[in-house]
């Protein structure tokens, strides 16, 4: 494949140049003192333009890697966040506050303190067997008292009796809700590997914490979100912990620890920013290194330099051949024009050295039929092309920054909004203004998978759209319908030639269209869909960062839902719990059913709430003209 950067003046065939043999001392004495005049200029632009293009190659494979760091740290921001809320979630559950406190606080080896642990270990077991908590492998409870674990699920049993009273985390989680501990090499749970522990403290409304819930969570499931994209072939993204461990790699007690300048300025120092070192494993490369305090980690995104700096190796190789090539050319102008060389080849030395100075428009304007002559075609026309060719490296790299940053944008929306509404309107929003699209949407499957909704629309036409309740089915005549049925990504890049174009009267100014799959692992949830006034309008780099931004939107949406579920479950768990103790409260039957009515009717939202009772062998009593009948 030929390089982009290689002058069309080198791809034409040319005859070679025949030049007389010089004569006399003359001609060999003006070749010695010309050809350094002809070379040094041109060797001065080639190397300022490399050292240029050097500098851009630079700008470029730092903001890479600097936007693949600030996204993988979003993702291990939200995964531990998700860790929290879960352990929170199960230490708070009512059925296992309640069987804590007779197991912490009962009188051992009683029928209801053998049956509250039976329970507490059903419980973790059964919460380890659902594939929703694929993240922990072993469940454990401690006392908050002593540390020692005294209760866990099957798979940690040889874990009970350890204590952890010791570790810090151990001793914050009591007086905090819940705690993600600093991954770390622990010998006492038998293994060898690195493993991370979320725990929170299960509460006596009088005495406090009682006992601590503690997960573990092997260290591979963090690694899942590290992995890196998109840096091609010795690319690698990987975190250090606290304790000199790289997660992933197995550990051995008082194993020697190799560490890069990149590993001790993010360890040690605890400083973020980027360098060129030597990796642990003797490679160099350039690397973007990241402290995480608040799970003592070293995050780093490092590539090897030969791979990062490759497109620089061949625009060296290009300029070397260019300068191969004007030598060739200046020494058979001096053999063959000697006397006519001085003019000419000043004229050409000013305009390199005004190439020198940054001016990349200078030009030079002789006129001959001749060897100088097509010299200074030549060289005029590696101007242009230079010119031409970085100022469309910086439009490159500008346009390729901007997405990436809206990319990094979004993710920061993922991760901090969790009203699924607000964060699709923003996501959308910063699209359209980001990629300068026509139109975006959102649509997500209904609940029994046939029917694309549309959720959220950019501009007024949007707001007409999801007002009519606007829809396409899965696997119809449109990009929606057929995205969602392939699961894949599909491009009209001009709509009228696209037998798959839905044409909606709404918009009328479309000439090309992109649908993506909103995927979660295999599973489709939607698509996003975006249109452009102008036909061809999606390169290949756009689909790459909007299939970005779809995926950090579909792990976006769906942790928005779960949040939505969770919150609703527990206000129906806070009102299931106060209306069973206002029914236990009632002193006689009529109060036991007055207060039935009312609760009943309050928590499902009723405007009236009837309680008949029916007699043995008697019909049921008809429902009340209105209200709700219980």
């Amino acid at each position: 494949m030929r390089s982009p950067w290689t002058s069309n003046i080198f791809q034409n065939n040319r005859e070679p140049v025949r030049a007389d043999r010089a004569r006399g001392g003359l001609a060999r004495y003006l070749l010695i003192v010309l050809l350094p005049l002809v070379l040094g200029p041109l060797l001065t632009v080639a190397l300022l333009l490399y050292r240029q293009a050097q500098s851009d190659l630079t700008t470029q494979v730092i903001a890479q890697l600097t936007s693949l760091s600030t996204l993988k740290e979003n993702q291990i921001d939200d995964w531990a966040t998700n860790r929290r809320a879960e352990m929170s979630f199960l230490a708070s559950a009512p059925d296992v506050t309640i069987a804590a406190q007779t197991f912490f606080l009962g009188q051992s080896g009683t029928v209801e303190w053998t049956t509250a642990r039976d329970a507490l270990q059903a419980r973790l077991n059964s919460y380890l067997s659902d594939q929703n908590n694929a993240n922990y492998t072993v469940l454990m409870l401690a006392s908050a008292e002593t540390g020692e674990v005294i209760l866990a699920s099957d798979t940690g049993q040889t874990i009970i009796g350890q204590s952890f009273l010791d570790e810090q985390y151990f001793r914050t989680v009591r007086g905090a809700t819940t705690i993600l501990a600093p991954p770390k090499y622990d010998p006492r749970l038998n293994t060898t590997a690195i493993v991370i522990i979320s725990a929170a403290a299960i509460r006596d409304p009088q005495r406090g914490p009682i006992g601590v819930l503690m997960g573990l969570i092997p260290a591979d499931r963090l690694l899942d979100i590290v992995q890196p994209t998109g840096l091609g072939a010795t690319g690698r993204s990987f975190v250090v912990t606290g304790d000199g461990f790289i997660l992933g790699n197995p550990v051995t007690p008082g194993q020697p620890r190799d560490a890069s300048e990149g590993i001790i300025r993010a360890l040690v120092k605890h400083e973020d920013g980027n360098a060129q070192y030597t990796s642990e494993n003797g490679q160099k490369v350039v690397g973007v290194y990241n402290w995480l305090d608040r799970l003592t980690l070293a995050l780093l995104v490092e590539q090897n330099v030969s791979e990062a700096y490759a497109p620089l190796t061949r625009a060296g190789t290009i300029f070397l051949d260019i300068m191969a090539a004007a030598a060739v050319v200046s020494v058979v102008g001096v053999f063959i024009f000697t006397r006519r060389l001085t003019g000419p080849i000043q004229e050409l030395t000013d305009s390199a050295l005004r190439m020198a100075s940054g001016d990349l428009n200078a030009q030079t304007f002789l006129r001959r039929n001749d060897e100088i002559g097509l010299l200074a075609q030549a060289f005029n026309s590696m101007t242009t092309q230079l010119r031409d060719l970085y100022s469309g490296l910086e439009a490159k790299v500008e346009d390729r920054t901007r997405q990436l940053a809206a990319a990094a944008e979004v993710g920061r929306a993922a991760t901090s909004i969790l009203d699924i509404d607000e964060l699709m309107a923003r996501a959308l929003e910063l699209i359209r203004e980001r990629f300068g699209y026509y139109h975006a949407s959102i649509f997500l499957l209904d609940d029994a998978g046939e029917f694309a909704v549309l959720r959220e629309s950019t501009g007024e036409v949007g707001k007409l759209l999801k007002a009519r309740g606007h829809r396409l089915a899965v696997g119809s005549n449109s990009l929606i319908g057929w995205v969602t049925a392939n699961r894949q990504a599909r491009v009209a890049s001009d709509v009228g030639k696209d037998p798959f174009h839905f044409k909606n009267e709404l918009l009328p100014d479309t000439r090309a269209e992109a649908a993506l799959p909103l995927r979660l692992g295999d599973r489709v949830i939607g698509a996003l869909d975006v249109q452009s006034r102008q036909s061809e309008a999606f390169k290949p780099s756009d689909l790459e960062v909007l299939q970005i931004l779809t995926d950090q939107l579909a792990v976006a949406i769906e942790n928005g839902r779960l949040f939505g579920r969770q919150q609703r479950l527990a206000q129906i768990e806070q009102l299931l719990f106060e209306f069973a103790g206002k029914i236990h409260q009632s002193p006689n039957f009529d109060t036991i059913l007055e207060n039935a009515a009312l609760e009943l009717g309050r928590v499902f939202g009723a405007s009236k709430a009837v309680v008949r009772l029916k007699r043995e062998g008697q019909p049921a009593p008809p429902a009340p003209g209105n209200g709700q009948h219980l």
